[in-house]
Parts: structure tokens; C-alpha cells; sequence
């Protein structure tokens, strides 16, 4: 019998809800702000990454 244990938590949604809330409360100067911006695209670059190798699509929204 195969024990199948838990999979490891992804760390990504809870840094994205960070960076939401950082910046939806007004809590960060330009540089951290500029900073957030840039962790969101490595995100954003990983979760598209993730989608097309899963053949998922991938749409752009504003």
C-alpha cells in the first residue's frame, strides 16, 4: 500500500493576498510599492507557466 501524505502548501497565494493587502491599504512607500509590483509579476510569470504546461489558458485581464 502507497501512503500518500499532504502536499506541501503553496506559498503563492498567501504572498499574493499579501501584496493585495499591503498595497490596498495604502501601507508601503514607492519603493516597496515598486518592489510588490515586481514580486506580483514573478508570480504572475510562475502561475502562467504553470497554466500552459497544463495546457490551462491563459487570459489577460485588466
Amino acid at each position: 500500500m502507497i501512503k500518500r501524505g499532504k502536499r506541501p502548501r503553496d506559498p503563492r497565494p498567501a504572498r499574493v493576498e499579501e501584496i493585495i493587502e499591503q498595497l490596498d491599504a495604502d501601507e508601503c512607500d514607492l519603493d516597496e510599492g515598486i518592489r510588490l509590483h515586481e514580486d506580483g509579476q514573478e508570480l504572475l510569470v510562475e502561475v502562467r507557466e504553470i497554466l500552459d504546461n497544463g495546457r490551462g489558458e491563459v487570459m489577460e485581464l485588466e
